[in-house]
């Protein structure tokens, strides 16, 4: 049996022992060519997921000379009411960060004002626009910055995405930084604007899904995500120096509190993580 096809079975297996639903979509670089999902074009809430689009915007902007990264960005005041996540809502407005700082924060400490002020200068409908070219087409951002919604709301009433679209994603940002021409122009970045993405996407800080049960150290460039019923992790593993697959988990329905007693976040964290271990063992060298 091919190494894909034995770590998808190992997926599949944990995914069907959990109270809630699971998607998640693999993809294998290199000699470890290949594909499979679970649930890869079902819906479910983008949550932080989002702000690799969000990203992949402002560079594309960036590349046709309408943005630079080094232009400043003052933090204000207009948006503090209404984040959770993040650094700069704990300091004084006022704050002027570059482009390139702000997006970074974004990524790496998935701060929403960073969120708020970089969508700002580019707006939803290029996000949108930008998802259908790039082939995200089933990619919807629909607020800068998530509204109250009942734990019970359709996927629909908030930015959703799919499992196979943020693996495609990343699997463009990963071949377009290793210079393939013909990712690099569907993301409209050139290389090394895409190896900047993927270089601030392995700073990245919350390290309790995807990597949580790899050896430490072990190079994943990814971003999370999570809301009152869902759990996201999407990234690309390296080993080598070399990107060697893509594995993308969207969790969603998730209970509060699982039959164990466990918070169903934390459980979810877990899911997610355990997944990463099995894609780990099968797949890496």
């Amino acid at each position: 049996m091919h190494q894909l096809e034995r770590a998808a079975r190992r997926l599949d297996e944990l995914c069907e022992a959990q109270d809630f639903v699971t998607g998640w979509s693999l993809i294998g670089l290199g000699q470890g060519a290949g594909t499979a999902s679970r649930h890869g074009s079902r819906l479910f809430p983008a949550a932080s997921t989002r702000k690799v689009a969000v990203m992949m915007t402002v560079l594309r902007a960036v590349h046709r000379g309408e943005l630079d990264l080094e232009d400043r960005v003052t933090i204000d005041g207009r948006y503090r009411d209404r984040v959770f996540t993040g650094l700069l809502q704990h300091l004084d407005a006022g704050l002027s960060l570059s482009l390139r700082d702000t997006v970074t924060l974004m990524i790496i400490l998935s701060d929403n004002l960073s969120t708020a002020h970089v969508l700002d200068r580019v707006g939803l409908d290029a996000v949108n626009e930008w998802c259908e070219t790039a082939g995200l087409t089933a990619t919807r951002h629909r607020h800068a910055l998530i509204p109250p919604l009942a734990p019970d709301h359709p996927v629909e009433a908030t930015n959703a995405t799919t499992p196979d679209d943020q693996a495609r994603l990343l699997e463009l940002i990963a071949r377009g930084a290793a210079g393939q021409a013909a990712a690099a122009e569907r993301l409209g970045c050139p290389p090394e604007l895409c190896a900047f993405a993927l270089d601030v996407l392995r700073r990245q800080q919350f390290r309790d899904a995807l990597p949580a049960l790899l050896p430490y150290g072990t190079p994943v460039a990814h971003k999370s995500g999570a809301g009152w019923r869902d759990v996201s992790d999407a990234g690309v593993f390296f080993a080598g120096g070399e990107p060697r697959y893509v594995l993308a988990v969207y969790t969603d329905e998730v209970p509060a509190i699982l039959p164990g007693g466990l918070p169903g976040v934390a459980g979810a964290r877990g899911h997610i993580a355990s997944l990463s271990r099995a894609c780990w063992e099968e797949l890496h060298p």
